[in-house]
């Protein structure tokens, strides 16, 4: 088998604790061919002298803060491999993952992209236990076949595809484009619907990457806007109900996906304090008739201020108890 030349880029934000551990998952791979691109998205802590320290291990961008889906497309742009990775800074590669992916992906020219299965860490377990959890004795190149293929109808109920996980070929985002940098999360998910309409991806059952469940991640904040809500109507608007295999879905059943997005960012925008954003997506999930009762109940609080300040002094209150 050919070793093509394989781009790995990380962004990194203030990450100077993880991103040791994170890179050093990446650089102990077996794959003999890759280059590794780190990205810092103007950290205000130590990270660069952290990822100074790696010399010419690795290529080193610095950027002003804009988000990790323009920290990601300038590595992008400034790579020369012929295959496209991800890792983040404070999530870890196992153990064999390049050379499984890369090896797949030279057998299967078809396919535009390809992911493999993860395993969250947030439990006091050391990177050792976790890791060994999950090694593998044989790499036998296993796909998952309710998760290969034309993928843009499961990819419309949720991004099944973890970044970190993601090889891609470089001809692919040559033809389909970049992330899209207005979104600050679910630029990734956004992506993997743009190529599901163009090229069939794959997924390895491997366990190959361990997400780490932190608690200060981007994507546990209230944004301005319910991207993930935005991601799913553009692509709705692009591309409709149907598949390019053919297969199609009822918009009943898209509703059930939008009032989804409505309900979760709406309770955590409820919850954090944020009462008009809630109202709005609370509204959201009773046009499209999701969870309507509970819908119905949180709209009623979020509605009337005395009830709602009577609610958040409550819930403070157990989360103090359970602390």
């Amino acid at each position: 088998m050919s070793m093509p030349l394989v781009s790995v880029i990380m962004p990194c934000y203030n990450n100077a604790s993880y991103v040791v551990a994170a890179l050093e998952s990446v650089l102990s791979q077996d794959y003999p061919n890759f280059e590794v691109i780190v990205v810092d998205d103007g950290s205000s802590d130590d990270s660069v002298s952290v990822l100074r320290q790696f010399g010419n291990r690795i290529t080193l961008i610095q950027q002003a803060n804009q988000g990790p889906a323009a920290a990601r497309n300038n590595g992008i742009k400034a790579a020369k491999g012929k295959y496209i990775a991800f890792n983040d800074s404070d999530d870890f590669w196992l153990p064999g993952k390049l050379s499984a992916q890369i090896t797949y992906l030279e057998q299967n020219p078809d396919i535009g992209l390809c992911y493999c299965h993860w395993a969250v860490w947030d439990s006091p377990v050391t990177f050792k236990e976790i890791s060994d959890r999950y090694s593998y004795k044989d790499q036998l190149l296993k796909t998952d076949p309710n998760y290969t293929g034309w993928l843009y109808l499961k990819l419309l109920k949720d991004s099944i595809i973890h970044t970190i996980t993601a090889v891609i070929r470089r001809s692919v985002l040559d033809d389909i484009g970049l992330f899209n940098a207005n979104y600050r999360i679910g630029e990734d998910h956004d992506l993997w619907l743009r190529i599901s309409q163009k090229y069939r991806i794959a997924k390895l059952n491997n366990v190959f990457a361990i997400y780490r469940d932190n608690p200060t991640s981007i994507t546990k904040g209230v944004h301005s806007q319910n991207f993930s809500l935005v991601v799913l109507q553009t692509a709705l608007n692009n591309y409709g109900l149907s598949c390019p295999s053919g297969e199609k879905i009822s918009q009943s059943l898209v509703n059930s996906y939008l009032g989804a997005r409505h309900f979760s960012y709406g309770y955590n925008a409820m919850i954090k304090g944020h009462r008009d954003k809630a109202l709005k997506s609370f509204q959201g999930c009773i046009s499209c008739k999701y969870r309507l009762s509970k819908a119905l109940v949180f709209w009623f609080i979020c509605a009337l201020p005395p009830v709602y300040h009577l609610f958040l002094k409550r819930k403070n209150a157990q989360v103090l108890a359970n602390q």
